[in-house]
Formats: C-alpha cells, structure tokens, sequence
C-alpha cells in the first residue's frame, strides 16, 4: 500500500509539470521520497533499502551499501525544462536544479558519480565524499553542465568511489528532486563545482604573529564580557525553553548516531516552490523547522545559563545546547558544506554567533568549539568582503552591520588561537571604522555624506535602522580598550542616525517606507543605537544623549542615571534638510514634519515586490506629506480603506487596482531615463524642490504619456507648491493632484472651509481658487490657482498591499481634479502645517491684496520662485538657465538655487540633484557657476566679475549643498 502510494505521489507531480506548456503547474517539484514498506521498484542496486534509522523528509530514508554493491540506479522519467520557461513560470530568473540529500558516516576522500542519462546521451556530477553527516547536492541541470542535461533524462546513477571497499560503511540518500529554483543560488562547496564559486573568507594574518601584551589581553577578555552582556537577558521559562528544545525531537543514540527535525534556511524552501507542492510532499516540507526559531533557541538558552536564577538547571542547559550544536553540525550546517546555498545567512543565524561566544567554554569541554567556529567561518563567506576584513567598495553592507556586524567580532573572539585572536579583533577595528567612514562608490550599500544610507541600490529607512542599531552597539563594545573605534566612523555613524530622527516623527512617512508601508517603522527602532554611540566616545557626546532622551521620552533625572552627568532631554528638530542621496526633503515646524519626495535617474521611485506594496507606483511621485507628531494610526494614517491613488501632494493618473499593480512579476525599483528630482537647503532653515517627472517609455500599465512638473519652497510653517506642465493623453482615467487623504476615526474631527466648522460624517464639496480648508488634523490649505478641488468625506474601499485582501474605511480627502488627457494643466497652493481658522481668514485676505509667493516659468529648463515675507529667491534649471528676476541671471546646469537677500548681504546655497552614480566610475562633483546681478565678493567660493556681475564657481557632491555668503563689494 505504501509502495503504490509512493508512486501516485510522484505521477500526480510529473502529470502537472509539462515543460512544453509552461504554466503555474511547472513549478511543482517533482520528488522522490522513501516512505513506503519496501524499495521502490525504480529503484535498483544489489544492497539498498529503507531505513529508519536516519533521514531528512520523512522518518525514511535510502540506505545504500556502496561497498558491497558499487551501483545504485533510480529510473524515472523527470519532466525536463529550459531556463526560458522555468523562468517564465517563476517570474524572475530562474533554473531547473537537480538536488539530493546524502548522509556519510565516515568521509572518504575520493569522488562519487552521478550520472544523469538517458538511452543516448549522459551527463556526469562529481561528488567529493570527503565529509561526514548530511550534506545537499544541488545543481542546475541547464546551466552547470555543458552540454545541459538531456531533456529525456530517465535514469540517475550512483557510482561509488573507486577507492571503496567492501567494509565500507553504507550511506544514506533521501529526497532526490527536480525543481525550479531561483538561478543565483546554486552554490558551490566542497562536495560539488557549480558556475557559482563563493571564495572563502581569508583573513590574510601574517604568519609570525607577536604575542599578546598583558593589556592587550585585558581588553580582549573586557570586549569579551561587554559583547556577552548586550545579550544577556530573559529567556522565558525553563519549562519553556524545554518544550521549545522538545519539538526538534533531537535523540543521541549509544553509537553517537544523532537524529532530529531535519532543520533548513527559510529562503531554502524556495527550492521547494511550496506553494506548488503536492499534499503529501507538503506535509513532508511541513515538518521540517526554520534555522531563525532553531538559534533563537540556542540564544535563550545560552541567556538562561548567564542567569543565576537558572543556577539550578545549568547541566540541562548544558546538555540542551550541545544535542542542538550536534544536530546542527550533522544537519549540513558545517565547514565545507554549501547546502546547495545559504544567501540571507545573516538573518537565519545570527544568534548562533552570539550564543556560542556565551556558551565557549562548555562547548570546548565538549570538543565543539573548533567545529563551532570552522562552520560559522564558513558560512559567513557570503559576506566575505566584510569578514575578510580588507575594506573594499563592498564592505559596507547594510545586511551585514544589521545581522552579522557583532556576530563577525564574536566570531573572531572563538578563535582559539590567542595571538589570532588579538590580531584579528585589532583588525576587525580598523576595518569596521573604514566600513562606516567610507562612502562607497557607485550603488554600492553604505553611509553617504548627506545623511542617506544605501541598501538595494538606494536610500532605505527599513534595513538603515537595524544597522544603525547593531553598529553602534559594536561602537559600545570597543570603547574604551585599544581596539575602540576611530572618532571619524562614530561621527559618520552620528550623521546618518541624526538624519533618522529628523527624517521620522517619530514614524517615516509613506514615501520612506520602501516596500513595507504602514509598518510604522521609526526613530524608536534604534533608539538603544543611540544610547550606545552617545557613549561610544571618548567623551559623552552629550547631542545624542539628548536626542535618546528625547525618543524614549526618559526625563533627564533618568538621563544622569544612564549618562552619570546632567542631559536635558532634546527638543524635536525644527528647520529644513535636503536629501539628495534619497530625492527628498525634511521640512519641520513646531511638532510637524513635511516629507517632500521624488525620484530620478539616480534615486529609485518605490520598491515593489510581487507580494509587497503592490500599489506603491506613486509613492514618491512628488509627494508631499504633512505628519503632526505621534501615532500614524490616530493622525489618519491607515492602510484600511487606503486609496494608493491618493497619495498626499502627488500628482497621479487615477488607475485601477489591477491597472496600478507592478507590470513586472518580482520585483520593481523605477528610475527615470529623463526626469529630475532634487532640492537645495539654505541654512537648515529653508528649502526648495523640484520633481519633474517624465513618465517610462517602456513599462506596461504606465502612460507613457505623462509628464509633469513639481516645485516646493518651503519657509517656517508654510509649504507653497505650484505644479505646471501636467499632460498625458490617457482619455479614460482622470488625473488628479492629492492635497490630503486621512482616515476618520470613530468619533470625527472637524474640518474648516472658509470658516465654517464642517464635521458631519460624510460630505461632498468643490473649492476653487481663492478659498481655503483646514483638514482632520489642522493642517491649512489656501488655493492660490487652482482648478476645481474636491473635498470629500465617506467610505472607501481598497486592497492590502500585501495579501489583496479587500479593506474599507472612512476618509476626508481633498483633490484638484485636472481631468482626463490634461494639456499643459496647473496648480498653486499653500500649505500651513499647524493652522488656526483665524489664521487662514487672515491669510487669505492678506494672499488676496498681495500673494506671499509669485513663479515665473522661464522656459522648460527654468523656473523662478518669489516668497517676499522671507525675501527668498528660488530657482531651478535642468540645463544652462537664464533667468530675468531676482539676483540670479543664469546658472550653468541642472541645479537646485535658494538665494536670501539682506541689504547688502546674501546668502545662497545651491546643489546638483544629479549624484553622478555610476556602476563603473567613482562618484564625480558637479561643477557649478552662477551668474548674479552686481558685484558681490565671497571667502567660500571662486568668483570673478564680468561685465557689472558676478560669475560664482563651486561645485556639489553627492547632491550636497554649496553654502556661500556673499556682500556687495565697496
């Protein structure tokens, strides 16, 4: 019954998988499990059978007696693929891979053969059978052989080592498949060669090593105790931790024969393609447990046996975390051992690092430390150009500092040789302060000079926090011994966290929320981070006490508890910050935050994943966002009912779900091949941008049409915004600038329309230009030219953006409708982040006799913004500009411009949104000249006059400001 069963397993998964008519069915993965009474009959070999006594799927396995029968064949007709389709099923690149698990219960230092064959045509796979315990094969059926893998292949064939004798112990085969997996990630190791060689990690030591000083040894054993005590802390119960240690099943036979819960890598199953499983192999895949639960369990105990109220369990403990250590060894996890690939390590292991620092010397008595210490040497050669320590252009991975930065330094801590060890920690320092020094060219991940920190390929809020964390708890490590960080990476460490705060309020708004919106990430993330860099230094550095005091809202009698000095806790920041290295802009006044943001050749628009923000195109379509202080969720920030067409400030096509939904099946970053993005700050008090967008020429579901142009000059508690240019011609959908979409809660707030109180629980209003609005959250909106607005408040449905779940909610929203196919559409408007109705009566009246703010579109390349209250002058070009008004005649190339007039001084700062980011070059200033009307002289800048002006030269880095103080000459 069970041999029948076996084979209607296997049938039902080859009958769904037809290569010649790829469908969804193409992902299921054809598996051949042992799980019936007796050998399957496509199985042949003189001395093979089932066997219980070990095994990865199932409580089965294949025992093969290679010694007395040099042979195994399995027969089976494997439904065969190209790349083209594999990757047509799967959505990105992909790669039909053939794997298989195989046990050896003593290494044999020779190779096994498995040859992949039909009637006519055979491929061969070398397996080096030098290592004990489990290890996975793993290896693309197209792409590692040459020839690929015949499309009939039919048979598989062992071939034992020539050198095999015959009281050579047998081994043990289970799961052999063919799947679709993700291309990249067929690695090789010391069992197989793929086309993927992951070089080892190499720490280059020189061989004569001096020996350790007294004090040297000192410091190691005190960075020791400090890197242990991060992590002390609870571990739950020990009936708890227990029942946890329980479910893996872990047993140790008499002969040391080691059994447990087969034990994988989350990104591991992707091999699998779980989704497409049949019933039984899923319930084979579903029993399996997840490395990140396996060393989180290794972690708490290793917490537990550091606790003194655990005093009374130590041996337990003990015991516990040696059978997990074992397990893990035997399950693959070891030096050598590729298990066909182990990307993400970080994320899956990092608590295995930690918890065999905590757990050393019980783990030496035991003889595991070495093993311990090759294997995660090993694994971490995913992140080699970190771990190698030989600072390179790769070596400041955001992943890595998150995930691996003070696992990296536990890990040479286990080393067990002492002069290594000293050497390697001393190494480690230097290295770690080039890592957050250094701003690293091109794409690369790392801190860039504005404040910006890079993960795929861009500014990254989501993986720049945790990173900020973990660094700067390796910071608080060192400090105070020889090994402590250079003053220059805590500082570059302190721009980019100070950036944080600024940058979330203390949540970051939706146009900072990369693929994860609503998940109210924020400042509070790595507020521990700031304690420890606070102290990381020399000397207290007293800003980031305040600010850590300021975010988890301690008093400052708590502060001199922490600090042991008198700190008053921060106020929040107020004043105006550009960003160019992430296209956007920080204004705050008061409580309130305005993120202003875009995107550009260089600065992607939003990263959308086919399972994640599916509706997130317009994230950063010049959106402007105004976030009072607080709770998201109770300022009416919801994803419930959430129009992702309606994203505040953002001028947008207005598309359906289905229609706005990523065109590409994994994954989309959009730049743009055209547009500009980009913003100048002036004093950190004001600031100007611009969004000029240019819709891709190239993507389904884009209106290719679509252009548009965006400008903000932001001053004390007021935002003006003027759009102009907007076009496309998409007939059917309407397109609209958003003003503000908040959810209403359950007892509503007030809105206020040219002073009247409106607070009924739905309505429908049309403002034009002249009239003003106060929304849910007191934030004013004067409309200065404006076509029709719509002011609402209902009901609304939507999706979620990550299951396509229906949600519903009631929203205020307001919105200038611009109609279907615009031609050369505009807009101006103002926006008052904390406003009183008196004050925009007052406004209004005031905007009436005399506008605050005046344009002047020069040409396509220009445009000339006047805020007289603040005698700012804002200008911006996309090329060589002449300009008629204000202090400025020309500027020589796109450029942001803010230039303040007082009497006969000026101040001007100006910045390049373009940051010259290239794949194959270092990043390059850009050159900028400025011609102003009269004669001025400056200290901070090269200047000549010409002609009764003044021709000034500086350049921007990185989209950084040029700040230059300027008088009239005598």
């Amino acid at each position: 019954m069970h041999k029948a069963k076996f084979k209607l397993s296997l049938l039902a998964a080859l009958s769904l998988g037809v290569a010649s008519n790829v469908s969804a069915h193409s992902l299921q993965s054809q598996i051949l499990s042992f799980e019936g009474n007796g050998l399957p009959d496509n199985v042949h070999s003189n001395d093979a059978r089932l066997t219980q006594q070990r095994a990865i799927n199932g409580e089965q396995s294949l025992l093969w007696d290679w010694g007395k029968s040099h042979e195994l064949t399995i027969e089976q007709d494997f439904v065969r693929m190209t790349d083209k389709q594999a990757s047509k099923a799967y959505g990105r690149g992909a790669t039909q891979v053939l794997s298989f698990w195989i046990y050896n219960p003593v290494a044999v230092n020779d190779i096994m053969q498995v040859l992949l064959t039909d009637a006519e045509q055979t491929a061969t796979l070398p397996v080096n059978m030098n290592f004990t315990g489990w290890r996975a094969v793993g290896v693309s059926l197209n792409a590692d052989f040459k020839p690929a893998v015949t499309h009939n292949l039919s048979k598989l064939i062992f071939k034992a080592p020539s050198t095999i004798t015959q009281a050579a112990q047998p081994v043990f085969i289970d799961r052999v498949m063919v799947s679709v997996d993700d291309k990249r990630y067929q690695w090789s190791d010391h069992q197989v060669t793929t086309r993927y060689k992951l070089p080892e990690i190499h720490f280059g030591l020189s061989k004569d090593l001096p020996s350790p000083t007294t004090a040297q040894l000192a410091d190691i054993d005190r960075v020791q105790q400090q890197l242990i005590d991060q992590f002390k802390g609870r571990s739950g119960s020990f009936a708890s931790l227990q029942k946890r240690f329980d479910d893996y099943q872990i047993s140790i036979a008499a002969d040391g024969t080691i059994t447990g819960r087969h034990i994988v890598m989350g990104y591991q199953k992707t091999i699998y393609q779980t989704k497409h499983l049949s019933s039984e192999d899923k319930a084979l895949v579903n029993a399996y447990r997840e490395l990140d639960d396996y060393t989180d369990l290794m972690l708490d105990l290793a917490k537990a046996y550091h606790n003194s109220a655990f005093d009374g369990y130590k041996s337990d403990i003990v015991n516990m975390y040696s059978l997990l250590t074992k397990h893990l060894l035997d399950q693959g996890y070891a030096a050598g051992s590729g298990l066909v690939t182990t990307h993400h390590w970080g994320y899956s292991t990092r608590w295995w690092y930690i918890s065999a620092l905590m757990m050393a010397n019980e783990l030496e008595q035991q003889n595991l430390l070495k093993p311990t210490y090759e294997a995660l040497l090993w694994f971490s050669r995913e992140f080699k150009s970190s771990f190698d320590m030989a600072l390179n252009e790769k070596s400041s991975n955001l992943d890595y500092f998150n995930t691996l930065s003070n696992q990296h330094l536990a890990l040479l801590l286990l080393n067990p040789d002492v002069k290594e060890r000293v050497a390697l920690v001393k190494q480690f320092s230097h290295f770690f302060s080039g890592a957050l020094s250094q701003t690293p060219s091109g794409y690369h991940d790392g801190f860039r000079p504005d404040g910006t920190a890079w993960r795929h390929y861009g500014h990254y809020a989501g993986y720049a926090f945790p990173a900020f964390k973990r660094a700067a708890q390796v910071a608080y490590i060192l400090k105070g011994t020889e090994f402590a960080l250079q003053n220059t990476a805590l500082d570059s460490l302190k721009k980019v966290m100070v950036a944080g705060w600024r940058y979330t309020n203390p949540y970051v708004p939706l146009g900072l929320s990369g693929r994860h919106p609503f998940s109210k990430l924020g400042v509070k993330h790595y507020s521990s981070g700031l304690r420890d860099l606070a102290m990381a230094y020399p000397i207290l550095d007293e800003e980031l006490a305040a600010i850590y005091l300021q975010v988890t809202n301690l008093s400052a009698d708590q502060g001199s508890q922490i600090f042991g000095q008198n700190i008053a806790p921060a106020k929040l920041p107020e004043g105006s910050w550009s960003y160019n290295g992430g296209a956007f802009v920080v204004h705050r006044h008061g409580d309130r935050m305005a993120l202003i943001k875009g995107y550009n050749k260089d600065v992607w628009s939003s990263e959308i994943y086919r399972k994640d923000n599916r509706y997130g195109r317009y994230q950063s379509h010049g959106s402007v966002h105004v976030m009072p202080f607080g709770e998201p969720d109770e300022w009416g920030y919801q994803e419930a009912g959430w129009d992702w067409n309606r994203n505040p400030g953002a001028t947008t096509i207005r598309v359906s779900l289905d229609e706005l939904e990523s065109p590409n099946k994994h994954s989309l970053m959009l730049r743009s091949d055209t547009g500009v993005s980009g913003s100048t700050s002036l004093q950190d008090k004001f600031s100007l941008f611009t969004f000029k967008h240019q819709a891709p020429q190239d993507k389904d579901k884009f209106e290719s049409s679509f252009v548009a142009e965006k400008h903000v000059l932001a001053a004390d508690n007021m935002l003006f915004l003027t759009g102009n240019g907007i076009s496309n011609l998409d007939g059917k959908n309407v397109t609209e600038t958003t003003l503000f979409q908040l959810a209403v809660a359950d007892t509503p707030r007030s809105i206020w329309v040219n002073g009247e109180e409106i607070n009924s629980t739905r309505f429908d209003l049309t403002l034009g230009t002249g009239d003003w609005l106060i929304d849910d959250n007191g934030v004013g909106y004067f409309l200065q030219n404006v076509e029709q607005v719509k002011v609402s408040r209902g009901s609304q449905t939507s999706r979620h953006n990550k299951t396509k779940q229906q949600t519903k909610g009631v929203f205020t929203k307001a919105w200038i409708n611009h109609g279907t196919a615009p031609l050369n559409a505009s807009y101006e408007y103002v926006v008052v982040m904390d406003a009183t109705p008196s004050q925009m009566s007052e406004l209004a009246q005031k905007m009436a006799r005399y506008p605050y703010f005046n344009i002047r579109k020069t040409d396509q390349k220009g445009m000339y913004i006047r805020n007289r209250i603040n005698n700012l002058y804002g200008y911006s070009s996309t090329d060589f500009t002449n300009f008629k008004f204000g202090p400025v005649r020309s500027v020589s190339t796109t450029a942001q411009l803010l230039v303040q007039l007082n009497a006969k001084q000026a101040t001007l700062s100006v910045s390049s949104p373009e940051l010259k980011v290239s794949k194959t070059h270092t990043t390059q200033s850009v050159p900028i000249e400025i011609l102003l009307k009269g004669i001025w002289q400056t200290n901070d800048a090269d200047y000549q006059h010409i002609k009764g002006n003044t021709l000034i030269k500086t350049h921007s880095f990185f989209g950084q400001a040029a700040n230059i103080q300027l008088s009239k000459a005598e």
